[in-house]
């Protein structure tokens, strides 16, 4: 007999019996469309192209390497790992005159880009050359201290103007010469002054290359290759020229793939627990069924087959249905980044059929699996004992399911002994292992547990006179069925609590060490500011002195890979950095950090407290990482500071990674006054001084450390919509269970109701129940996420307290105590419509 043969009896019951099927097509289907939501996010992580503006007309493109690599392991163990790098990397100039002598290369177009400032607005700076590029083919090449600006750029200037730009190489003054149409908003100017603004004299950003008249570009792509083979240059095509355009494409591709490969594994083990516990309470309330059926004769195998036939058909079409709204929904968060800016241009969704493969096989094989161990016993029970054993509900779980219950609660004590003893990055690893493992403990122990909570607790509710007492030995008789309920109530509050006290607590300590760490008395802060700045700030009357921050990446190998840290260069005149900038120092010392102090060799390097502990990092030792173009370099750590989280990971001189950067233009500069200083000349000489710079201000600490916290706000809003995602995937699976629990008893209701009991003595036994579920799936809850939390805080923040908002943990708190009485009582309501005697013989 095959699972593939046609088995009527499974159509008919699924087709004549659907509100059995209710509780796991729902669950099915909100799982299918989660998984396929975040396989559409991991494939578009590894798919991910952008359509290039600039280089559109530019069938091949010359560009420097755009990520770095690095063997790691031992022996049979090595592999490679590759991160891209955090800033564009640049190539040599003179590798033009090796492209052009190519054969085949018809044209080769040098591009050399760099930001700039005009007192109107932040533009792309380039050299004439470049301009046919971007589609300028018209107007004069400027000469020396000139400037044509494309129609974006220029606004109401005209020619004959003076425009005062703010670039790398300096602030210079520049005659428009020309205004010309383009595509966005550039500057060009004579490429001996695109060399000098840029700030990296030598280099260019990127190289053109038109192909000559009937040649094939895919071999003339090939044959540059080949003759740029050693020089790390990459040569792209088609949209491959979009990801070289867009210095943000490689940390996008991160973003998704990270949402995809993160988020995509916990749905999917959260949506095997709510899945798996569906398909076991459908199976579980058909006991009788499939009892009756034993008992005229059906084999075990039979049985097996109609429950496997029934669990695929509902899975297959719950799964079908929630591809789409998944897709939709994938679309929807897409667009919601995209509009924060946290999506680099260009760049698409990509849509394809192995997301959606993948949620229907994921949830049919789970269905499956969870249905036929539902049905085990009752298969398996001799055919004279099958309705007698149905009729008892049995409190203990079978073997198998004991053992590794049993197992799963052992190993999360034991990882949580573990966590409490580590520190740094692996008793974060840890915290995640134990959320895990207690869940699956308590999925697996369900019956169990709920029957040793309700006798423990649950004589509180006998306290409440008869209703009360009723209610605490109806849960206890029936604790499989109250442990259906329990269950993905505990997984709602264990993730809620989990992730919204670990983003809470990110955003505390985040936003303290930033408070903490600027102890200036002004903040002048905008897209950036060249070296003549700062030095005019130091020479303002009233002016002590002055800490410039250069804002940039490094990267480093941590975790088995190689992952993005961020970090921070460090100029200005100020001799004792914790006048302006206090890192919190716990050891060494942040002097070799100032500018023209003397180095150790290979340089320094400040590291924060975490960051340090990853890496084994030492006072006095030396690290390795490579800076954002993938420069890599040894310093030695001269200092390990605690306020990294608010600041910046990794600290280094200015000098050290300006070199080292696409714009090496300071994000910051912090301000202190003398003693006796006259403040108010001194902020309108700083106001005066940031004009020239759009979008820049001076504030003091308070106010720049509020938008800091404001601009946090992006990121925070990425975390939380995780977070309702899956804390909202659990809620749905509790409210879905505790309706179809509650739906099943219209017997039991109906038999209440004939030996006497009222409407409303039959809703406060339900409503004591349900209180019951939501105080204990409270407590399990909470009690998962603090063994997560606190070797989550003891890694992040040196912290074994976990910090805790009590508006959130109330709010939590309430929500679970009142969605099990909330969803019981419409379904109570429709249950106690029908007379006594007709809900007594109504079908189940």
């Amino acid at each position: 007999m095959s699972l593939l043969r046609p088995n009527g009896l499974a159509r008919t019951s699924v087709r004549f019996r659907p509100a059995s099927f209710a509780g796991s097509f729902v669950a099915l289907l909100f799982a299918a469309m989660l998984v396929t939501m975040c396989g559409v996010f991991m494939e578009s992580g590894i798919r991910a192209h952008a359509t290039p503006e600039r280089y559109a007309d530019t069938p091949l493109l010359v560009s420097g390497p755009d990520k770095v690599s690095k063997r790691l392991g031992k022996g049979e163990g090595r592999y490679t790992e590759s991160a891209p790098l955090p800033e564009r990397t640049r190539i040599d100039a003179g590798l033009a005159g090796r492209i052009a002598a190519v054969p085949g290369v018809g044209s080769v177009i040098p591009d050399l880009t760099f930001p700039a400032q005009t007192e109107r607005a932040v533009v792309d700076g380039h050299g004439w050359s470049s301009a046919p590029l971007a589609g300028t083919r018209e107007g004069t090449a400027p000469g020396a201290g000139e400037v044509v600006l494309t129609a974006a750029a220029a606004g109401s200037t005209k020619v004959g103007d003076t425009v005062r730009a703010t670039t790398p190489g300096g602030e210079v003054a520049l005659r428009v010469s020309g205004v010309v149409p383009g595509r966005g908003a550039h500057l060009y100017v004579s490429d001996t002054d695109a060399q000098r603004l840029a700030g990296h004299p030598g280099t260019v950003t990127a190289i053109g290359v038109l192909p000559a008249d009937g040649a094939d570009t895919g071999k003339v792509a090939g044959d540059v290759r080949a003759a740029l083979a050693g020089t790390g240059a990459k040569v792209s095509t088609g949209d491959d020229r979009g990801a070289a355009e867009y210095r943000d494409f490689g940390n996008t591709k991160e973003m998704f793939t990270a949402i995809g490969g993160t988020l995509g594994g916990i749905v999917l083990m959260v949506a095997i627990f709510v899945v798996a516990g569906a398909t076991a309470l459908s199976v579980g309330q058909r006991r009788r069924d499939i009892a009756l059926l034993r008992a005229v004769g059906a084999t075990p195998w039979q049985i097996r087959r109609m429950i496997a036939t029934e669990t695929g058909l509902v899975s297959l079409v719950a799964g079908v249905v929630g591809v789409l709204p998944g897709t939709l929904l994938a679309r929807w968060w897409f667009s919601a980044m995209d509009d924060r800016g946290l999506v680099a241009h260009g760049v698409t969704l990509s849509v394809g059929w192995i997301p959606m493969v993948v949620a229907i096989g994921a949830g049919t094989l789970t269905a499956l699996g969870a249905g036929l161990l539902a049905a085990r016993r009752s298969a398996k029970i001799k055919p004279t004992e099958a309705l007698g054993d149905a009729a008892v509900e049995r409190v203990f779980v079978g073997w198998i399911r004991l053992v590794l219950g049993l197992g799963a609660l052992g190993g999360g004590i034991a990882v949580t002994r573990i966590a409490l003893n580590a520190t740094g990055d692996d008793a974060i690893a840890a915290a995640g292992g134990v959320i895990m493992l207690f869940m699956l403990a308590i999925g697996l122990l369900g019956p169990i547990l709920a029957h040793v909570c309700v006798s423990v607790f649950g004589w509180v509710g006998s306290l409440f006179g008869t209703t009360g007492q009723l209610a605490f030995d109806n849960a206890r008789a029936n604790s499989r069925r109250l442990a259906s309920a329990i269950t993905p109530i505990a997984l709602a509050v264990a993730f809620a609590a989990t992730l919204s006290f670990m983003f809470a607590a990110e955003d505390h300590h985040a936003s303290v060490q930033s408070r903490d760490a600027i102890t200036a008395d002004r903040v002048l802060a905008g897209p950036g500011f060249v070296p003549q700045t700062t030095a005019r700030v130091a020479a303002t009357p009233g002016v002590a002195s002055v800490t410039s921050v250069l804002n940039t990446s490094v990267v480093v190998v941590r975790d088995g890979g190689l992952q993005k840290q961020s970090a921070q260069g460090i100029g200005g005149t100020a001799q004792d950095l914790a006048t302006t900038l206090d890192l919190g120092v716990r050891e060494g010392s942040t002097d070799a950090l100032r500018p023209g102090a003397p180095q150790p060799a290979g340089g320094a390097v400040a590291l924060d407290r975490e960051v340090a502990s990853a890496l084994h990092g030492k006072v006095g030792k030396p690290v390795s990482m490579w800076l954002g173009d993938g420069t890599p370099i040894d310093p030695v750590v001269v200092a390990i500071y605690d306020r990294g989280l608010g600041t910046a990971g990794v600290t280094l001189p200015r000098a050290a990674v300006a070199g080292h950067v696409e714009t090496a233009l300071d994000t910051r500069l912090l301000v202190r006054f003398a003693p006796g200083a006259d403040v108010r000349a001194a902020d309108a000489a700083l106001t005066g001084l940031t004009q020239r710079h759009p979008g820049a201000s001076v504030q003091d600490r308070a106010a720049y450390a509020t938008q800091v916290d404001k601009d946090r706000e992006t990121n925070k809003w990425l975390n939380y919509i995780m977070l309702v995602i899956l804390a909202g995937f659990a809620t749905i699976a509790a409210i879905n269970t505790m309706a179809v629990t509650t739906a099943a008893r219209n017997r039991e209701l109906g038999l209440m109701r004939m030996i006497g009991s009222t409407h409303g003595q039959v809703r406060a036994v339900l409503r004591r129940e349900a209180i019951m579920v939501g105080v204990i799936g409270l407590g399990l809850g909470m009690s998962v996420a603090l063994a997560t939390l606190v070797p989550f805080n003891k890694g992040s923040f040196d912290t074994a307290t976990p910090y805790v908002p009590v508006q959130l943990c109330l709010a939590i708190s309430a929500a679970a105590l009142l969605l099990a009485p909330l969803t019981v009582a419409p379904v109570a309501r429709r249950l106690l419509r029908p007379a006594p005697i007709d809900a007594v013989g109504a079908k189940e």
